[in-house]
């Protein structure tokens, strides 16, 4: 039996008011994670408050704890939003380069761009406060197992496999793995002097993690220059760069 116009719109304005309802649902969850981001920032699992989040965004600690049911669980979510952020921007790069010596320079420097416009950010991602159970999720996995997080990595290991490709290395097996932390040591480095030595008045960040990233792709091309002309070619190792 067909329906009436009235039950049509009856059912179109459920419809709406569900979609509102969800959306709504959606804003309130990324206004408690952008507060939340900057009270981890400034402080750790045992002193940041569920009470003090609901009171700056205006809604009751019950409403917060709906969404977040404990402070863990809370802090996961702000991490898992972080780098999800993060990955995104550096797929949209690697998408848009084309050349493999470029590409891994413009990961890197996007992923340095990142942290120096939002600070906050990275001071909640990888704050060293806390044990390692801090990062376990409910279901016994760990924050550095999750999906995002390998995703996340891989990205750097790639981009570093592809410029070894591009030279016509044969990488040994972990070395691109090796590389890609090296890099990000070296990125995180710059990042956590300098915002943990504000009166310092250090060189700007992104100046000098260019710097510093400009120094280590263009040693190791270098480095493979001179591996090419030996016995061992393509097959390369970490002495190869050290």
């Amino acid at each position: 039996m067909a329906m009436s116009i009235e039950e049509r719109a009856k059912g179109t304005r459920r419809f709406q008011r569900r979609a509102r309802q969800e959306a709504d649902k959606e804003v309130l969850k990324a206004l408690i994670l952008e507060t939340a981001r900057k009270e981890f920032a400034a402080g750790t699992l045992e002193t940041v408050s569920i009470q003090k989040i609901a009171d700056a965004i205006g809604y009751s600690k019950g409403t917060v704890l709906k969404y977040y049911p404990t402070k863990l669980l809370l802090l996961l979510a702000v991490k898992q939003q972080n780098l999800e952020v993060v990955a995104q921007q550096l797929e949209r790069v690697r998408a848009q380069t084309t050349d493999s010596d470029l590409r891994l320079r413009r990961v890197m420097e996007t992923y340095l761009d990142y942290w120096a416009d939002n600070p906050d950010h990275f001071r909640s991602l990888f704050s060293m406060s806390g044990t390692v159970e801090d990062r376990r999720f409910p279901d016994g996995v760990y924050f550095g197992e999750t999906e995002i997080a390998r995703r996340s990595y891989e990205l750097f290991v790639v981009s570093v496999r592809e410029y070894l490709a591009a030279h016509g290395a044969e990488p040994a097996p972990g070395l691109p793995q090796r590389l890609a932390t090296a890099l990000l040591a070296a990125i995180h480095g710059v990042v956590a002097l300098t915002l943990g030595t504000p009166t310092m008045k250090l060189p700007d960040m992104r100046g000098t993690g260019r710097l510093l990233i400009a120094s280590l792709i263009d040693a190791w091309t270098s480095r493979l220059a001179v591996a090419r002309k030996s016995e061992g070619w393509p097959k390369i190792t970490t002495g190869t760069f050290a």
